[in-house]
């Protein structure tokens, strides 16, 4: 009989994993701390539409992410930490949906591979003052075929004749994509033009969203729910619908209200036993299994991996480097729009239909040489949306202004000037991996369970500060050279002080991205990574980590297909 397998987390790391060992014969038990919001997922019958498409007073009340009341998160800068501030923020930090799926239940499904370069930076462009720059213990050649593999299982949609020699030169493709693109939305094609005045090229974004009935699914009608919402018709895939479905098909089981707080191990601790969870009713559950997966994020794979601490392991599982937790990396995202005298429709369409990556880099700016930086990394634009897509999330973005509201915000609504004039773009940033950048165990905050919650220590590094005020006037520039666009111009960076109501100077900004990597970084050496090339915890036999935590470096893409890719791979090889 083959080894019973427990995936801890259902998102898509978790999922692909769990499909991956159901369909080849493993007995496989998913357990997800969120409850399920797609009715008949792992029916026969087929999938019904989720619980929350189109809902605009769903992020007002939790209904998918963890409640930051209940199970908030802490935070604080570097500076803090070393003055020995224990905390300065108390709530939403990064969250990420606690539901059945993971981020996919509401992300907007844009898919881009990393680049070669992504993959040795360390060895290409050498160290980064400040930073711990180091290479993959793999190449993207070795997760080229698990590229292929997962796009095909998702149905992405692009077209590869219209990408550039450049990129294909960096992410080369054997295949071609499964679905032709989307039709073009009107403030994509009006940004892709004003890309093209300035010699930049914009073509059709690999996104997993169907633009053909695919796997049972219609094709997307464009209604523009899209980011942050469930998608009504299921045209848009990830990692519930792609993977988790086909795996309950295939004979895994999930128990969803299952938060796993210990990682049992055996005597010697050498080896995992099993988990041990709360179930819905709060009582504590025990399973026991041949191999353990990890893979709820990369925040809370550190968390669960610091609450598993035994006399065998006094840091955490597999944390006698002290590592386990550090490097942690967020993208910054730089954003710049412009207004249009008429409507761009911005807010209609899968959020992105169009792609630029001429600002991935690396460049070699005076900006650098003046910060002691051997070269600035942007990342690719997603470009021709806006971050509002219907009236009530239009009146909220107005109402955070002082003094606006009442007539004011009643003329604000009637004119429309953000949902229905503003289009732009948002830059994907490399952040750069810092040991001081961090998740640890807050001493002081406990969780509805009475379980210590994650605390994050994260300053941004001088590279993304300098590289955020150096292409954000180029990202202005493209948005200005749009047809018809007029003030146009941009916001530099986020950061996680922004979130928490610290400083960052002029590169301050209202947008974060939940895009959270490192914590466990994949590598050789027990003395600099937590992981193997293979995903297995250097100091135990049958844990493995399968999600973002065991990224060496976040690149400027969005990371969600190389996870996916990365768990698939690992579980191959």
């Amino acid at each position: 009989m083959k080894p019973s397998v427990i995936v801890v987390g259902s998102g898509a790391g978790g999922s692909v994993a769990a499909w991956e060992l159901a369909r080849a014969g493993y007995p496989v038990l998913i357990l997800e701390k969120g409850r399920s919001l797609l009715p008949g997922l792992g029916s026969p019958h087929g999938l019904g539409a989720p619980l929350f498409g189109n809902d605009e007073v769903k992020a007002g009340r939790f209904f998918e992410n963890q409640d930051p009341t209940l199970e908030p998160r802490t935070a604080r800068t570097q500076a803090e930490a070393a003055n020995g501030v224990a905390r300065s923020f108390v709530g939403d930090v990064n969250d990420l949906p606690t539901t059945v799926g993971g981020g996919t239940i509401h992300w907007d499904a844009k898919v881009p591979r990393f680049w070669r370069q992504d993959f040795k930076g360390r060895s290409l462009y050498g160290p980064v003052p400040g930073a711990n720059v180091a290479d993959w213990p793999l190449t993207y050649d070795d997760l080229a075929p698990f590229y292929d593999e997962v796009e095909a299982r998702l149905g992405v949609q692009g077209d590869l004749a219209k990408m550039p020699t450049t990129t294909l030169a960096q992410a080369p493709r054997s295949h071609p994509f499964a679905q032709p693109p989307n039709p073009p939305m009107y403030a994509g094609q009006l940004l892709a033009a004003g890309a093209a005045r300035l010699g930049y090229t914009a073509y059709p974004f690999p996104m997993a969203i169907n633009s053909a009935p695919f796997d049972g699914r219609p094709a997307c009608n464009s209604c523009g729910f899209c980011s942050g919402f469930g998608c009504p018709t299921l045209a848009r895939s990830g990692a519930a619908v792609g993977f988790l479905h086909h795996a309950l098909l295939a004979g895994a089981e999930l128990r969803s209200r299952a938060f796993v707080f210990r990682v049992d191990l055996a005597p010697g601790g050498r080896r995992a036993t099993g988990v041990s969870y709360h179930d819905a009713s709060g009582t504590v559950r025990r399973e026991r299994a041949d191999l353990v997966i990890l893979a709820p994020s990369a925040i809370e794979t550190a968390r669960l991996a610091l609450m598993s601490a035994t006399s065998d392991h006094p840091n955490g599982l597999s944390n006698r480097s002290g590592q386990f937790g550090r490097n942690l990396m967020f993208h910054f995202f730089t954003i710049a729009g412009a207004f249009f005298p008429d409507s761009p429709h911005a807010w209609r369409g899968p959020n992105t239909d169009f792609v630029i990556d001429d600002f991935v880099g690396p460049d070699h700016p005076a900006a650098a040489g003046a910060a002691g930086l051997p070269y600035l990394k942007g990342g690719i634009c997603e470009t021709g949306g806006t971050s509002v897509a219907g009236p009530l999330s239009e009146a909220q973005f107005y109402v955070s202004t002082a003094n606006t509201w009442g007539v004011q915000l009643k003329a604000l609504m009637r004119q429309t000037p953000y949902r229905g004039h503003i289009a732009g773009l948002s830059m994907v940033g490399e952040d750069m991996p810092q040991e001081a950048n961090r998740v640890d165990l807050d001493p002081g905050i406990r969780d509805v369970h009475g379980f210590p919650v994650p605390r994050i220590t994260r300053s941004a590094h001088r590279f993304e500060l300098v590289a955020a005020e150096y292409y954000g006037p180029k990202l202005a520039a493209l948005c200005a050279a749009a047809p018809g666009a007029t003030g146009a111009g941009f916001i530099p960076i986020a950061t996680i002080e922004d979130q928490t109501g610290g400083s960052q100077g002029s590169a301050g900004g209202p947008a974060s991205t939940a895009h959270i990597m490192g914590t466990a970084r994949m590598g050789d050496d027990p003395l600099t990574s937590v992981v193997d090339p293979w995903g297995r915890m250097h100091e135990l036999e049958n844990v493995y980590v399968g999600d973002g935590a065991v990224f060496a470096s976040a690149g400027g893409f969005n990371p969600c297909l190389l996870y996916t890719s990365d768990a698939a791979d690992d579980l191959t090889r």
